[in-house]
């Protein structure tokens, strides 16, 4: 709240709006950067986050913007007078948005920016810093999914209760910390190992893969660089489609959460029998 409270600050806007929802754009949660006024409860009202809402229904792909120009494109398909009649009475006429992730499904996590008309349309410079922001959500986002669908720093704090197949590594490959779930992905051969303290994958293709995606995330500036390498692992001649769904995680740098210098993070989920 306090960072949705600052990006409407900051760009000069009356609402900054975080929300999301499944498949067929239903609303699980919507947060606000402050309460508006809402007699009639539009900005919680599921129904007009469907097909007539301007603003989701004109988003483009993931970390794409959209503005006022793609929200008229899509009015100018039919009138949509529903939508038009809550947006009249919150007087939030105009703002920017990012989709954050959208799955095939329908599901989505979008931010936004709400402007009235005192506000007035978003000018290059409010689009730029709202574009800013967005591309850092975007990456934010990709790491808590990598990490385990709940928070990574929770996960980091709690190694000895969580669920999933994750290991801390320092900047070198080495093992720091993994949950006890992974301690199991040693004791059979099921694509992964450790060479002393550095885990390695068993196939040597997917290895000298796994060590190049390592370089990179960590080579990468760590504002704008990359934070998540996603590939399948754990190919062998008689599972060649691997076991494992691989997500590799650049951490959060100056975050000491466990008390080592863990730098990525190797999360494995199971793949499907084909």
């Amino acid at each position: 709240m306090h960072a949705l409270r600052l990006l409407a600050a900051a760009t000069g806007s009356s609402i900054a709006q975080l929300c999301g929802g499944g498949g067929g754009l239903t609303l699980d949660f919507s947060l606000f950067s402050e309460d508006r006024h809402d007699p009639h409860g539009h900005l919680v009202n599921p129904a007009l986050y469907g097909p007539e809402n301007w603003r989701i229904n004109s988003s483009g792909g993931a970390r794409s913007i959209q503005d006022e120009r793609h929200y008229a494109a899509y009015r100018s398909k039919r009138p949509w007078s529903f939508y038009d009649d809550a947006v009249s009475d919150l007087d939030l006429p105009f703002g920017c948005q990012s989709p954050l992730i959208l799955e095939q499904n329908g599901g989505f996590v979008g931010l936004s920016l709400l402007r009235s008309s005192r506000n007035g349309p978003c000018s290059a410079d409010t689009v730029a810093a709202f574009a800013r922001v967005a591309h850092q959500a975007h990456r934010s986002t990709r790491v808590e999914i990598a990490l385990g669908q709940e928070r990574g720093e929770n996960m980091l704090a709690s190694l000895t209760t969580s669920s999933e197949f994750t290991l801390l590594l320092d900047r070198y490959g080495r093992l720091v910390a993994m949950t006890a779930a992974a301690e199991a992905l040693f004791d059979g051969d099921i694509g992964l190992r450790l060479e002393g303290l550095e885990v390695r994958l068993s196939n040597p293709g997917e290895d000298r893969s796994l060590r190049a995606a390592m370089t990179r995330l960590l080579a990468g500036d760590a504002i704008d660089g990359p934070v998540v390498h996603e590939c399948r692992a754990g190919a062998t001649d008689v599972r060649p489609q691997g076991h494992w769904r691989l997500f590799l995680t650049r951490l959060p740098a100056n975050r000491d959460v466990i008390g080592v210098e863990a730098q990525l993070a190797i999360t494995l989920r199971p793949l499907l029998s084909a």
